[in-house]
């Protein structure tokens, strides 16, 4: 995995966030932090990001409000969101805007390096299928 952006408004918890990813044992090159979901969208609009972890609620732009301008982009990374609200109707509005895990605050290490081993598994077929496709044409 190359690339994933952290949005968490609250430094501590993005902080955390970030040192578990850095310990999940997955290789990523870099990891951005936005504290903002305009800030991660800023990001994601420049940069190929594979995967982004976000939080619902967020000063100027919210978690569901950067899944929905997310969802528009040709090339949209693989998220994770997470909440302190157990809140299924959350829950089901994220996923429908193309969500691939919901974790509830605060974080299990063990729940964040599972839902990152699955994205970077589906980040590696993907990556094999358009080498695949790539190597049909030439």
């Amino acid at each position: 995995m190359k690339r994933i952006v952290i949005a968490e408004d609250e430094k501590m918890i993005r902080q955390g966030i970030k040192v578990m990813v850095q310990r999940s044992g997955i290789e990523i090159e870099e990891i951005i932090e936005c504290k903002n979901g305009l800030e991660a969208l800023q990001v994601i609009n420049e940069k190929k990001v594979d995967v982004m972890i976000t939080d619902i609620r967020m000063p100027k732009m919210d978690g569901i409000t950067l899944m929905k301008e997310i969802s528009k982009l040709e090339d949209k990374p693989k998220v994770i969101v997470i909440s302190g609200y157990d809140d299924f109707s959350y829950a089901v509005e994220l996923l429908r805007s193309g969500a691939r895990e919901y974790l509830l605050k605060p974080v299990e290490r063990e729940k964040l390096a599972h839902a990152l081993q699955l994205l970077e598994n589906e980040v590696k077929a993907e990556e094999d299928q358009d080498k695949h496709e790539k190597e049909k044409v030439e």
